[in-house]
């Protein structure tokens, strides 16, 4: 957890927080007080020695904290001084420390017998309890993030947005452990699956056939970003996630690399005769299509028959056949990628002539049809 210094800010919070304790008189104030008490550690991020400590001053007794995981035990006395204990004693009120339903711990009060229980000690044991719930959890989170190798997302969307200076894409390329001038490879990846699951695979696969640096932040519950230092072009083995490889830039200057991956992946998404892999370098002019403004492509009567053919009875299956017309040249192999019978192939290419008002078989007919279908899949289809 993050230490909060015994600064003059940190210990005027406290002490501004005690005072206002001691001066009120109406009961459900001062349970108002003790709650925002502990929400202002919450919010300072405290640590366990800090929330230990403060919950000893504000109770005037033996405050302790013992977390499981670690193994870490922390007493401090009504002074603020820490104390040498291994755990609460027989007269201590006791509260549980769970996150996400487990218990990691417990937190206690433990008075004399010649100072007894006192009206307040069960509110401010449980509210010590769950602020250390609270830090806990976010403890865990930020070590698991940082395992898998996540990156905090604000400052990696700084280094790859457009609207970043020069000088606040170099901090955050500092902040994310590269060297100015470090070249780097901006991946984009999109997967339907749990985006972090995808991620973690991604990156062990890296480290282990690259051994560099990578980091990795998800965008969105669908999209990710990925940089790597390397000049190398990563392979992914992957089935189940589309990835898009940008092209080699200076890590301070990756914006473009990401803008063209992030306009690669929607292709390598689309699944069919697509790569679930591929560069930009691979997609050449091709990546074009999908800058093209869709309400004009909403306009051409060629995406407009693909559209109809898609809303109709079998239009899945339909679809799927102009898209292997542009992976195979034979209708046995169309037949046979698709599981049907090489004569059903030919019934139904027939019928997607007269649907699309050209004929699909020569060369000419597939390339239309195959843009066609690609510029409606980039601009409208849910896939």
């Amino acid at each position: 957890m993050v230490t909060i210094p015994p600064g003059e800010r940190y210990r005027d919070a406290v002490h501004g927080l005690l005072s206002k304790l001691a001066s009120l008189d109406s009961s459900a104030e001062r349970g108002l007080r003790i709650i925002e008490f502990f929400d202002e550690l919450v919010t300072h991020r405290a640590d366990v020695d800090a929330v230990t400590r403060a919950t000893a001053v504000l109770s005037g007794t033996v405050a302790g904290t013992v977390l499981d995981r670690v193994g870490e035990v922390v007493v401090m006395s009504p002074a603020g001084e820490s104390l040498a204990s291994h755990g609460p004693g027989t007269n201590a009120i006791v509260h549980d420390i769970a996150v996400d339903g487990a218990v990691v711990g417990r937190a206690w009060l433990e008075r004399t017998q010649a100072d007894p229980m006192r009206e307040w000690d069960d509110l401010i044991v449980e509210r010590m309890a769950q602020c250390l719930s609270t830090l806990t959890a976010r403890q865990v989170a930020s070590q698991r993030h940082s395992e898998l190798g996540f990156a905090d997302p604000a400052v990696l969307h700084v280094l790859i947005s457009d609207d970043a200076s020069e000088t606040e894409a170099a901090r955050a390329a500092r902040l994310l452990g590269f060297r100015i001038g470090e070249n780097v490879r901006v991946l984009a990846v999109h997967a339907e699956t749990t985006i972090e699951e995808s991620l973690a695979r991604i990156r062990s696969h890296l480290t282990t056939n690259l051994q560099t640096r990578s980091v990795a932040a998800p965008l969105s519950g669908t999209l990710a970003v990925v940089i790597v230092a390397t000049n190398a072009e990563p392979t992914l083995p992957f089935r189940d996630i589309a990835v898009c490889v940008g092209p080699t830039a200076r890590v301070e200057n990756c914006q473009s690399s990401w803008a063209q991956a992030r306009r690669g992946v929607r292709f390598a998404a689309l699944g069919g005769r697509w790569p679930k892999c591929l560069t930009t370098d691979e997609l050449g002019c091709i990546a074009t299509l999908a800058d093209l403004d869709p309400a004009q492509v909403r306009d051409l009567p060629d995406v407009q028959s693909i559209a109809q053919i898609a809303s109709g009875k079998g239009g899945a299956s339909d679809l799927d056949l102009i898209d292997a017309l542009g992976a195979m040249t034979s209708l046995r192999e169309i037949a046979d990628a698709l599981h049907m019978h090489h004569s059903s192939i030919a019934y139904r290419l027939e019928n997607l002539t007269q649907a699309l008002g050209y004929d699909v078989r020569p060369q000419a007919g597939r390339y239309r049809a195959l843009t066609a279908l690609t510029l409606w899949q980039l601009h409208f289809s849910s896939r």
